[in-house]
């Protein structure tokens, strides 16, 4: 069974700050290509909750050029890709914490 955690049941301001802390600080982490496997459910995770508690943490990795934009572009089979825009990582998250959601009732 699925405990609630900070992107199902997000409760407050300090749950925006539980992602990036476990991370080598983003300046160094996203620029670098090969850390590939966790970046797009990073962005969508803290997305999320930025969405859910009012808060603009994601705001920093996502302006225009900005982290996420360097991170994608590093890699040419992501470029111009539909599915590696903060848009879509978002909507994706927001997927997946919905379908726990359900499995995660009584």
């Amino acid at each position: 069974m699925l405990r609630p955690g900070p992107l199902r049941h997000p409760r407050g301001r300090r749950d925006s700050h539980c992602l990036p802390r476990p991370l080598p600080p983003p300046r160094r982490y996203l620029p670098r290509a090969d850390l590939r496997y966790d970046q797009p459910a990073a962005l969508g995770a803290l997305l999320r909750l930025d969405a859910h508690i009012g808060t603009h943490h994601a705001d920093r990795f996502t302006e225009p050029d900005g982290l996420w934009d360097q991170w994608v572009n590093a890699l040419p089979h992501l470029r111009d890709h539909p599915a590696y825009t903060p848009a879509e990582q978002r909507r994706w998250t927001d997927l997946l914490c919905d379908f726990a959601e359900g499995w995660a009732r009584p």
